[in-house]
């Protein structure tokens, strides 16, 4: 056999060395879609004893997958409620701070666990693809509670459960009013911001991975039907040391938006510290925000 000649060695060795690279690439894209779509439980911790949370009880609910959904609720004083919905990787205990908020100001509130978190069913987190249908089915049990005026219902969500919250307000009537704290812009936009280090090389396989194991990647948008809104008043917040949903992402939701419509950078925030930073603002401007859309309705 005849050897390699040395003037074509080195190009075949960086040859190997790029696919090499590209291998491991993919591989890795591929156990962090895993990751994403297959989340250690967090457990749920029931909190501590609260004047606001004293009537709060234990419920379930099941969506149209015919999935069990599991949360707590504390009843209605003012004939409006909010439906809390929390980020990836956590469960309904994770919105507390908001939950105490809304209930001191006579608001009833359901936090629940979306599918594949805390107590409820599933096997498979699909970044607020089929999420849809947990919020969906949580608007069906609190407009059906007997202290809750069916016009007057609020949606929060933090993070993923913030980009779901936009994708379900938009298209469902019955939410008069939505905030969402961290909440990105696109599903793919955000695998690109977080694991496109490389670019494609690093961010599509992440992304091949989720489509393959079902989820409808370019369905979660909520940045193409902002104004779909029509009217009902929509709050966004977010950090400005945010590195998971940086402030241009935000930024790009608002500017999509029509009015009525505010966002709030909090200084010195990141990821979900809001309450840590600014918890009297964060607490009022989420009552002020429900109080103007829904205290008024019907």
């Amino acid at each position: 056999m005849t050897a390699l000649r040395p003037r074509l060695l080195v190009p075949l060795v960086l040859l190997l060395g790029v696919l090499a690279s590209v291998g491991l690439l993919v591989v890795k894209g591929h156990r962090i879609g895993q990751g994403l779509l297959h989340p250690p439980h967090v457990p749920v911790t029931r909190p501590s004893a609260a004047p606001e949370l004293d009537a709060m009880r234990d419920v379930a609910f099941t969506n149209a997958d015919g999935l069990t959904l599991r949360g707590w609720y504390v009843p209605s004083q003012n004939r409006a409620a909010v439906v809390l919905v929390h980020g990836f990787a956590d469960n309904r205990a994770q919105l507390l701070f908001e939950a105490r908020a809304l209930a001191r100001a006579g608001y009833g509130v359901l936090l629940f666990d979306l599918r594949a978190h805390g107590e409820s069913g599933g096997d498979r987190v699909t970044w607020g693809d089929l999420e849809r249908r947990d919020v969906t089915a949580a608007l069906d049990f609190v407009a059906a509670r007997p202290d809750v005026d069916p016009a007057r219902l609020g949606l929060f969500g933090f993070s993923m459960g913030g980009t779901t919250a936009l994708l379900v307000a938009e298209r469902d009537a019955r939410v008069k009013a939505v905030a969402a704290a961290g909440a990105y812009p696109a599903l793919e936009a955000d695998v690109y911001s977080g694991y496109g280090r490389w670019g494609a090389l690093s961010a599509e396989p992440v992304l091949w991975t989720l489509r393959r194991a079902g989820v409808d990647v370019e369905a979660v948008r909520p940045i193409d039907g902002m104004c779909q809104l029509k009217g009902r008043p929509l709050l966004l917040v977010n950090g400005d040391v945010d590195p998971d949903a940086p402030t241009k992402l935000q930024a790009s939701l608002f500017r999509a938006a029509c009015e009525p419509k505010t966002l709030w950078v909090v200084e010195g925030a990141g990821h979900g510290e809001y309450a840590r930073v600014a918890p009297e603002e964060y607490a009022r401007r989420l009552r002020e925000h429900f109080d103007r859309a829904l205290l008024g309705a019907g």
